[in-house]
């Protein structure tokens, strides 16, 4: 028996639009303001110096606390935002920047 993967049929077709998807799943009250921007086939989400998460090439890039080079599917936003999600509740919301 097999998985279910969680990239859906409405995957975004461009760095772009997963950035933004990423950054609408990532925004919570409270939490830091999050910058989004893109120009041609990259984009990139900042949150100053706490996060900035590259995308181009069908991939999310960005450095953990350790400085280890993290990539994730950009046709899966959902999932990296979990990742990201638990990255920061577990570092206690530590700087990343791009990988």
């Amino acid at each position: 028996m097999g998985t279910l993967s969680t990239i859906s049929a409405a995957a975004p077709a461009t760095s772009a639009e997963a950035v933004s998807r990423l950054c609408a799943l990532l925004t919570a009250p409270g939490g830091p303001r999050l910058y989004p921007g893109a120009l041609g086939p990259v984009a990139v989400l900042s949150a100053g110096s706490d996060l900035t998460v590259w995308c181009w090439g069908g991939f999310f890039r960005w450095s953990d606390d350790g400085g280890t080079r993290v990539t994730h599917p950009a046709a899966d936003p959902e999932g990296a935002a979990r990742r990201l999600g638990a990255e920061r509740h577990s570092h206690g919301q530590r700087t990343r920047t791009a990988a």
